[in-house]
């Protein structure tokens, strides 16, 4: 069997048990709630139908008590006619009054069985009883002795006349009775029940209450933090991403991740190699070697930036950087030389805080290129074309410590270093040379004056 540490629950684990769990007790009261309010409708259900019944026998009752009348009038008048209609009517009373008996004792079971304030109320039916009873049974006698025939009717009819006014003033007033006992009930439930709301009210906003203290701030400061921190993830990705791709590049690989591939009409490229390094590799640790290199690396990135360049990458010892590209600029050429010196000044620098001996040899070519990311992983944004690979020539055949330009790239600054550098720098021509896969070359050399 696996267990579960509870201890290595995650906090969102502990929130959705707390969420549940206040949701079972809401659904708790709303049903508890209901419960309560439907066996109390019903209950009331049942003590209004009883008192309707009695309200019935109290109507049947005068019925009964003004139709023996009618018939102790009709005897003395001899009517014979109405004296049949009043005993059609005394009988049909009769039948109705014990089917609302039944009635009575049917419902007192289901009174019997809801406990609680209607009990007065069954009490006060009980009490009845004893009077519809002797209604029935005088109302019974009195038909009997009329259906019968026996002579002095008069004195037959007498008694239970006189048995059924006295029962009937009787009911009446336990009637009455029964009839207030209920509306006071009827006032206490109703009070009883909005009791019982606004409880359950008061549960259900405490659970609420507490759902929001316990849970929903909680979550909400969960969500902050998680926000948060996945923000402060996005920038680190995006500040990962903006060191791969140039931020033109990257925004369109995010929008729509797919082959990128411009083509560009003159852009100018340099490549650098440290001189001296794979000696140097011999000398000092690994570890210590790729220190050094990040050193010099650094710094050239740092160059890259400040003249707005486009650091394309590093291979081995071999840096490479561009001019005029993802953004198009007319001084690319011109922002090339002033890094390349800047990069001599840094190998400089360099050499005088290690106490090592290196040098940089640079090779610069002006021309068409084309750029972009192709792939899916461990994507870059690289260039492609001849001026590329000149470049590359104009670097390998270059001098160690020296800037050296292809003709291209001399026409476009030959004009600069007559006007912005002619008090420290100029441009030399080392005449032709054999490049590979290109043949003779004319080259250009960057020299301090």
């Amino acid at each position: 069997m696996i267990t579960i540490d509870k201890q290595q629950k995650s906090p969102t684990h502990r929130l959705t048990i707390r969420y549940i769990s206040s949701l079972a007790v809401i659904a708790c009261l709303s049903i508890t709630g209901q419960v309560i309010i439907q066996r109390l409708l019903s209950q009331q259900r049942v003590d209004v139908e009883v008192v309707s019944n009695v309200q019935r026998q109290q109507l049947l009752s005068q019925r009964l008590a003004k139709l023996a009348l009618a018939l102790k009038v009709t005897e003395y008048k001899q009517d014979n006619t109405n004296t049949q209609s009043i005993v059609k009517d005394f009988e049909e009373t009769i039948v109705e009054w014990e089917t609302i008996e039944r009635n009575l004792q049917q419902l007192e079971t289901s009174m019997n069985v809801s406990a609680g304030r209607s009990t007065n109320i069954r009490n006060i039916i009980e009490e009845i009883h004893p009077n519809c009873k002797k209604m029935l049974d005088a109302a019974k006698e009195l038909l009997s002795t009329r259906q019968s025939g026996r002579t002095q009717p008069r004195l037959m009819l007498s008694q239970p006349l006189r048995q059924i006014t006295a029962s009937e003033r009787q009911f009446e007033k336990q009637v009455d009775k029964a009839i207030l006992e209920y509306n006071q009930y009827t006032t206490a439930a109703v009070t009883e029940l909005k009791h019982i709301e606004i409880a359950l009210l008061a549960l259900t906003l405490l659970v609420l209450i507490l759902e929001g203290v316990l849970i929903f701030r909680p979550a909400v400061e969960k969500l902050r933090t998680t926000f948060n921190q996945l923000t402060e993830e996005q920038k680190k990705s995006e500040h990962l991403l903006l060191n791969i791709l140039p931020e033109t590049v990257a925004n369109r690989l995010k929008e729509q991740p797919t082959t990128i591939a411009e083509a560009f009409a003159e852009a100018t490229v340099l490549f650098a190699d440290i001189v001296g390094f794979t000696q140097l590799s011999t000398q000092v640790s690994p570890q210590e070697l790729v220190a050094l290199l990040n050193r010099i690396f650094s710094a050239f990135d740092e160059l890259a930036e400040k003249h707005g360049l486009e650091k394309i990458k590093t291979i081995g010892d071999a840096y490479m950087v561009v001019g005029g590209l993802p953004s198009p600029r007319e001084d690319h050429a011109e922002a090339i030389i002033e890094m390349a010196l800047d990069m001599q000044q840094a190998i400089n620098q360099f050499n005088i805080e290690t106490n090592y001996n290196c040098s940089i040899r640079i090779g610069i070519n002006t021309g068409p290129v084309v750029a972009g990311v192709i792939g899916i992983k461990k994507f870059i944004y690289d260039l492609w074309g001849d001026t590329v690979n000149i470049a590359s020539r104009m670097e390998s055949h270059g001098i160690p410590g020296n800037i050296q330009l292809s003709q291209s790239t001399y026409e476009q600054v030959k004009d600069i270093f007559q006007d912005k550098f002619k008090d420290e720098y100029k441009l030399e021509s080392r005449g032709l040379i054999e490049v590979k896969g290109k043949g003779e070359m004319q080259t250009y050399l960057v020299k301090q004056i």
